[in-house]
């Protein structure tokens, strides 16, 4: 009787590896160390693995390029997730195509849908828009897939690496604005179906929401913030505070306050999320939730290219990681700073 014939998929199960290590050993590629090439040429001798025809025909064909699509590239956290992406790709000698959705739905829908045209061995997606059918899209894509995720309810079917954050970012804010007095606290941000959960946090830290504390701009930039100042300013009794869905919007709200005369944070604190480097040089200096931008994007993509060079399939990995409030001068307690004056 003759004996089972050994494949390839046998050599990477006794070696311990994928079928993609094993092909870069067979063909001296690159991204293998010499340690587990040693171990995979090992495991050929002992199993008696012959390659068809020649190794040329088990090479897989990897483009070595990676694509990151992010909503918005004025968002000033952007850059520091595209940094973080493109530095871990490039120490595994990938090169980064970015994409920029607008956190439009039809966008990320596209992305996804066409991510074989565009040449890629994978994809990191920030979905801001999360249509309802981009689950389905993302598990029908043929290559792998890594998802940052802020503030979205993703489908539990989703098969895809998740890196996320453990607890609402927007219920530190609220905890904060609440432990300093504050008690009129409004909201600014993009409608509230768009990163969903720094809203919900709002309504979930308050007995009953004052519509007319919250404002709803197109976008997540400074003239949101801009505008949301002009619309508290103009009501009958302003609010105490605002919480506001980023850095972007709360530096808007800010520098619109001092041209309105309105002062931060004796009159009203402002506090934003994402903690981007724009927060410590405005004055005042502006309070925000560090979401871990480059570490989160760091680990998207390092997940991301495990994925791709050892042709993992499922064992799909959820990473949270811990917001952190950074309090700055437009969320001082005043009890503090009538002391620090005293």
């Amino acid at each position: 009787m003759a004996s089972k014939k050994v494949t390839i998929e046998d050599v990477a199960r006794h070696a311990g590896v994928g079928i993609a290590t094993v092909s870069r050993a067979i063909n001296n590629g690159e991204g293998i160390s010499a340690k587990t090439r040693t171990r995979i040429l090992q495991k050929i001798e002992e199993l008696g693995f012959v390659p068809n025809t020649s190794a040329q025909s088990l090479k897989v064909r990897l483009t070595n390029q990676i694509a990151l699509a992010v909503p918005d590239i004025r968002n000033a956290i952007i850059p520091d997730i595209a940094w973080a992406v493109e530095q871990a790709a490039k120490a595994h000698g990938y090169r980064v195509v970015q994409i920029n959705t607008a956190g439009n739905a039809r966008a990320e829908l596209e992305v996804v849908r066409d991510i074989k045209k565009l040449h890629v061995d994978g994809l990191i997606i920030m979905p801001l828009a999360y249509p309802k059918t981009l689950p389905e899209l993302i598990n029908k894509a043929g290559v792998p897939i890594s998802v940052i995720n802020y503030g979205k309810q993703l489908d539990s079917t989703l098969q895809a690496d998740i890196v996320c954050l453990s607890m609402l970012e927007g219920q530190l804010v609220m905890d904060h604005l609440k432990q300093i007095g504050r008690s009129r606290i409004a909201y600014a941000g993009t409608q509230k179906d768009v990163i969903e959960d720094r809203y919900l946090a709002y309504e979930r830290a308050l007995d009953r929401v004052d519509a007319s504390l919250v404002y709803f701009g197109d976008d997540f930039s400074l003239q949101t913030g801009t505008r949301a100042a002009d619309y508290f300013h103009g009501l009958a009794h302003m609010p105490d505070a605002v919480y506001a869905v980023n850095d972007m919007v709360a530096i808007g709200l800010v520098n619109r306050f001092k041209e309105l005369g309105v002062r931060v944070p004796e009159e009203v604190a402002v506090v934003g999320v994402d903690n981007n480097q724009w927060t410590t040089i405005s004055s005042p200096q502006i309070s925000s939730v560090s979401i871990m931008g480059s570490e989160v994007a760091r680990l998207a993509a390092e997940l991301l290219l495990k994925r791709i060079r050892d042709q993992i399939i499922g064992d799909y990995e959820k990473v949270q990681f811990e917001p952190r409030l950074i309090v700055r001068e437009s969320s001082v307690s005043l009890k503090r700073s009538a002391m620090h004056d005293a």
